[in-house]
């Protein structure tokens, strides 16, 4: 099966080009192209792609303010001659982040990641894919149970996932993956912290028990998690 996909770019010469790199490629196929932001919203809207090639820069609305409107999510590859949005990208969810100019060889592995995801979400059940998430470590996919979390911490440009068994390392945002968490199992603690909400065991003024682990509780997100969790609890008196 094609992938089908829309080139947003403001230069001419770069949608003809990525569109014939894209074919000789194969397993996508490029439905439309657009010059600009507000083009690629009906043609979105209409034929609802897979995938698209989003160019940053481009006049009267960025790419990155683009995915903030588009109600249709297909998966993203950004295409920019600009390296400083990178992490900023992968707050949305982004499959790949292409420096131009984008050689062959380069594009054929964002379409090769592409094409996994793609894969991943489409032959899974549908009980298993409300009941997990896959994230990308060391160049795999893991699949990991939401059950399984106990919480999420943020470290730079790395989140650790931290299950009973074992910890992953990824290269996301805690943004990034709070996107993909469903909000009646996890909640925001802390700038640096997701928890989840079945394994709280002790809550505090300034902080939250997962198991043995002490998580901080922030001023500025306490007031949302008595409204998610402990409301018309008995903990309520502590917070």
């Amino acid at each position: 099966m094609n992938l089908k996909c829309i080139i947003i770019d403001d230069e001419p010469a770069a949608r003809k080009g990525l569109a014939e790199d894209i074919r000789e490629i194969g397993q996508l196929k490029v439905i439309s192209t657009a010059a600009n932001a507000f083009e690629a919203l009906e043609q979105i809207n209409n034929s609802q792609p897979d995938l698209i090639f989003l160019d940053i820069e481009m006049p009267g609305l960025s790419g990155l303010d683009f995915l903030k409107l588009i109600k249709v999510k297909p998966m993203v590859i950004l295409t920019t001659a600009y390296s400083e949005y990178a992490l900023v990208g992968y707050d949305f969810g982004v499959v790949d982040y292409l420096l131009k100019p984008i050689s062959v060889e380069r594009l054929k592995i964002a379409c090769a990641k592409a094409l996994e995801l793609f894969n991943y979400r489409n032959t899974r059940p549908e009980t298993e894919a409300s009941e997990s998430f896959y994230v990308k470590v060391n160049g795999k996919m893991e699949k990991i149970a939401l059950a399984d979390i106990l919480y999420i911490e943020a470290a730079n440009n790395y989140i650790f996932i931290h299950t009973a068994a074992k910890r992953y390392i990824c290269y996301l945002t805690l943004k990034g993956i709070e996107a993909q968490l469903p909000k009646e199992k996890f909640i925001r603690v802390h700038k640096s912290f997701i928890v989840s909400r079945d394994h709280i065991r002790q809550v505090s003024k300034t902080e939250v028990k997962i198991n043995d682990v002490a998580i901080p509780l922030s001023k500025n997100f306490r007031n949302e998690f008595q409204k998610g969790v402990v409301q018309n609890n008995s903990l309520r008196r502590y917070l």
